[in-house]
């Protein structure tokens, strides 16, 4: 039996058919941030979509935001807006022929602990993770458990004011994220606000002075993230996930970032890449089911 992995993004949902550890099917379709129907619905279909091609034990979606777990409630969803106090979870259900269990959990939360149990963190018990796409994400693994705080908002690492001089109200989602990137680029080479490039594209084009201030420009926020963050927790290591992560000139800027930082020698530690890349979200929404199917089994017997 298989599990179907969803990735909710500001862009895109990534789906994924998961069967035995193997992803059998992967894709992506747009994300409708404004239309609450039409969202939930896309994801009814595709659910119906992929049940044809192998029986569905279970269904796992990353989700950005405040996730009440237990619940199944985004109570801030980030920038899908349209689905704020939602309950997702029975709303999909609503919409299905078939009948399964549906899990959801943060977006960042799944990239971590889908590096713990067969990625790049699998023998660490403390660990942070930032992932850096549309927004920052952040997850705070301790003591071999996700931090969700007591309204669920714990980790949420992209809310944090780091340059309180220069831009008072704006958050590292705005600053550290891959977007953020480029509308520094858009800005400085005067392009309207509906160009179309992507942050891969910018760091392909590093032979140019230009570009290469605008990264290290950039990538002085990253580093910010990742120092105030390590200097709060603590951890054995931070990883750095998101579509961007992929590209191995990224981590030349961040290492001259953060050790442009005097105190950083002080708290160094590694920090690496994920081992999922841009999958961390759905490997983590397979664990998720996994590990919830595996507790009910264990409850189960213990009933018995």
């Amino acid at each position: 039996m298989a599990v179907i992995s969803f990735d909710v993004g500001g862009t895109y949902v990534k789906y994924g058919l998961i069967e035995d550890s193997h992803i059998v099917q992967k894709g992506k379709f747009k994300t409708d941030k404004v239309d609450k129907d039409s969202f939930l619905s896309s994801l009814a279909a595709k659910i119906e979509e992929l049940s044809l091609l192998a029986s569905i034990k279970g269904i796992g979606i990353s989700f950005p935001g405040f996730i009440d777990t237990v619940n199944g409630v985004p109570i801030l969803a980030g920038a899908i807006t349209s689905i704020n106090g939602v309950n997702i979870v029975n709303e999909v259900k609503r919409r299905l022929t078939m009948d399964c269990p549906i899990y959801i959990e943060n977006d960042a939360n799944c990239a971590a602990i889908a590096e713990k149990y067969n990625g790049a963190a699998i023998d660490n018990n403390d660990f942070i993770l930032l992932t850096l796409g549309t927004g920052v994400g952040g997850a705070i693994y301790y003591q071999n458990q996700t931090i969700k705080g007591h309204s669920y908002r714990a980790g949420e690492l992209g809310m944090m004011l780091t340059d309180y001089g220069k831009y008072p109200n704006k958050t590292l989602h705005e600053l550290a994220s891959t977007s953020a990137l480029i509308s520094l680029y858009k800005e400085k080479y005067r392009l309207p606000p509906e160009a179309e490039i992507t942050g891969e594209e910018i760091f392909s084009l590093t032979n140019d002075y230009k570009v290469e201030a605008i990264i290290r420009e950039w990538s002085k926020y990253v580093a910010v993230a990742i120092f105030n963050s390590v200097v709060i927790f603590n951890p054995e290591k931070v990883l750095i996930g998101g579509g961007i992560s992929q590209n191995p000139a990224l981590y030349p800027y961040i290492n001259e970032a953060l050790n442009s930082i005097p105190y950083w020698q002080d708290f160094i530690i590694p920090v690496e890449i994920c081992k999922h890349y841009n999958d961390s979200g759905l490997w983590g929404a397979y664990i998720l089911v996994e590990n919830h199917l595996k507790q009910g089994e264990c409850e189960r017997n213990e009933i018995s």
